[in-house]
């Protein structure tokens, strides 16, 4: 409880230095700024800092950008032309979209990035360098995230393989091999480390996978889901996947999240694309409604987030909106529209202010308690 005190002083504390009202009850919404994105073939991933004060903005052009949470203004870039020369005649492409951005959970000046290339990236914001830390021949990545202490991140993708690292080493530790039926024995047995024991297992996804969440009250915990319609749970200290599952959410962007025993999954379906999940026992809790969306061109959301005081922020392609839905009355709180499919979101300070963006514009937002 004591460490939990200091923490929220910690956070309060950073949230008055950037100029952000901590409000108790979340009524309704609205954009702060704005950007457009046309030139950069838009946004596909986002994510605010440790430190509340800035955010960096994944583009479809394989650029990093960060900008200021209080103003709104771009205040450092990341060009794959900046990558070393090597790197450039090693990759057929280095301008595709990022798909996945994810900072250190303790060493907060490192943001990673999973890239349609195969590559990860690295940026040294003390350094002020981009570098590629991996790469996965023959995939592309589109998503990957930490443990909550840092020790390992995970990445999925187009092989349906799931890969675990130690993140200090940017070594593969582990690999749960896809269900595809095309899968050698020979080459998965061939995959051994310094002692012999083999690596892989036979478990994973048989589609793309597209979302992979290290649960944030449980470091070995791990949701990875795709195409292929199951949320898999994985104990990273085993070598097969838990036996339970969720049967159903069909991911398609970074859609899914969880918060103590609740499990939050974002479908690309036109109708019951939210659901939150028990996680004891893997049985469905609620379908959150989406007003009129089935009526009209669907809900298809990409991802979404728990926040405080019982709220999930969501979007898609379906309304070309940001939702603020209330778990508890199931009414929707607020909708920032765009013009077009929005891909990615984040939030922080409990989802006080958020960010979200797609195929023309991206925009940070805040709560309001009126």
């Amino acid at each position: 409880m004591a460490k939990r005190r200091l923490e929220d002083a910690i956070v309060a504390s950073r949230a008055l230095s950037v100029g952000i009202k901590l409000i108790d009850q979340f009524r309704s919404a609205t954009n702060l700024f704005s950007h457009d994105v046309h030139y950069h073939s838009g946004i596909f991933s986002l994510r605010f800092s440790d430190e509340l004060d800035q955010i960096a903005v994944g583009y479809g052009d394989g650029s990093i950008r960060f900008f200021s949470v209080t103003n709104g203004k771009q205040t450092n870039e990341y060009l794959p032309s900046s990558l070393p020369p090597l790197e450039h005649l090693r990759r057929l492409s280095m301008d595709l979209p990022i798909m996945s951005l994810k900072w250190h959970p303790l060493v907060t000046h490192l943001l990673f990035a999973a890239c349609v290339d195969g590559t990860i990236r690295k940026i040294d914001k003390q350094k002020n360098e981009l570098n590629v830390i991996g790469y996965e021949p023959d995939n592309e990545l589109t998503s990957m995230d930490f443990s909550s202490d840092g020790k390992y991140f995970a990445t999925v993708g187009k092989d349906a393989h799931i890969r675990i690292y130690d993140s200090e080493k940017c070594s593969i530790i582990h690999k749960y091999h896809n269900q595809r039926t095309d899968t050698q024995l020979e080459q998965i047995h061939s995959q051994h480390d310094n002692t012999g024991e083999d690596l892989t297992c036979t478990t994973g996804h048989y589609y793309r996978a597209f979302a992979c969440k290290y649960h944030p009250d449980h470091k070995d915990i791990l949701f990875t889901g795709g195409w292929d319609n199951i949320v898999k749970i994985w104990d990273i200290r085993q070598k097969e996947a838990m036996n339970e599952a969720i049967i159903g959410p069909h991911i398609c962007g970074e859609g899914i999240d969880a918060r103590g025993n609740e499990i939050l999954t974002a479908s690309w379906t036109r109708s019951n694309s939210l659901q939150i999940w028990d996680f004891r026992t893997m049985s469905l809790l609620k379908t959150l409604n989406i007003p009129n969306a089935a009526d009209e061109k669907g809900e298809f959301m990409y991802s979404a987030q728990l926040c405080d005081n019982r709220t999930v922020l969501a979007v898609g392609s379906g309304t070309c909106a940001c939702h603020v839905i209330n778990i508890e009355t199931n009414q929707e709180i607020a909708r920032l529209p765009l013009s077009k499919p929005i891909y990615a979101l984040d939030s922080m300070l409990g989802g006080r202010v958020f960010a979200f963006g797609g195929l023309d514009k991206f925009c940070i937002a805040h709560m309001k308690d009126n």
